[in-house]
């Protein structure tokens, strides 16, 4: 059983949900990431997402990626990434990490020597999302050599064949996204998550963590009465610290609070 899996079923015996923020590497730099990690690993995260900053992030919408416009114009590089999440762990930071990326960067560097590097830093699982099922082959088989889970995405407009084929190679939890399109903060559930969840939660036997538009404790309730197992924020986490990164206690602090309340949602009694 991998880490990650642990958690899942630690909170399912719990009637508990789990919480997974979102933050992207190296914004505005290192040390401001590994302060954040720990103030929302503090507040109740039950697992990380690490976002790997990319020049050309289709998949997400205009907060994260000027979240990675700055991490990249302060000269964040894949090799901080590994380092960062070395600090991480020698702080003693028990929660699972997921690295989320884009394939480019993974196919530069080399698809093996990722892999290796993500499992030697404590990472337990990676998304690839704009990897396609048929060209993931080789991604799986490193992944899986250095420990790591592999996350597939699965969207409103997947078809049903395509969905099982998804479900039936991913391990650790399937990531189900809210609405088809990019990341970003919304003010309601949209009817086609509630009904992905629905579809997902009757074929699949790995959890299922929903994302893309999660921002308020109500998602998270709206999303656990669904079916989902965990409930992934970022971009309204990000538009928390954006204005404030001149001062990162100030920051760092609001966006504990909004994960205490979030994590709050996710227990029974929420």
């Amino acid at each position: 059983m991998s880490r990650i899996s642990g958690v899942f079923d630690q909170l399912a015996e719990e009637s508990s949900a789990a919480y997974i923020p979102y933050i992207c590497a190296g914004d505005p730099d290192i040390r401001f990431t590994v302060d954040l990690a720990r103030e929302l690993c503090s507040a109740g995260a039950d697992l990380l997402e690490i976002g790997l900053p990319f020049s050309d992030p289709i998949g997400d919408g205009p907060t994260i990626q000027e979240a990675m416009g700055r991490s990249l114009s302060g000269g964040f590089e894949i090799k901080d990434l590994f380092k960062t999440i070395a600090t991480l762990r020698k702080d003693e930071l028990k929660q699972p990490i997921v690295v989320m990326t884009y394939f480019n960067p993974v196919l530069r560097y080399g698809i093996e020597r990722f892999c290796k590097a993500l499992g030697d830093s404590g990472v337990d699982g990676i998304l690839v999302v704009d990897l396609p099922l048929e060209e993931s082959e080789e991604l799986d088989v490193h992944a899986r050599k250095n420990g790591l889970d592999v996350i597939r995405l699965v969207a409103p407009n997947t078809t049903d064949e395509r969905m099982k084929r998804l479900i039936s190679v991913s391990s650790g939890f399937v990531y189900a996204v809210s609405v088809p399109g990019v990341t970003g903060a919304r003010t309601g559930l949209p009817r086609s998550a509630l009904t992905l969840l629905n579809r997902l939660k009757r074929e699949c036997e790995v959890p299922v963590a929903l994302g893309f538009g999660i921002s308020s404790p109500s998602h998270v309730s709206e999303a656990m009465k669904a079916g989902a197992d965990g409930i992934v924020e970022g971009s309204a986490l990000i538009g928390m610290y954006a204005d404030f990164l001149k001062d990162s206690k100030l920051a760092i602090g609001r966006v504990g609070r909004h994960a205490r309340e979030m994590k709050m949602a996710t227990r029974p009694s929420g």
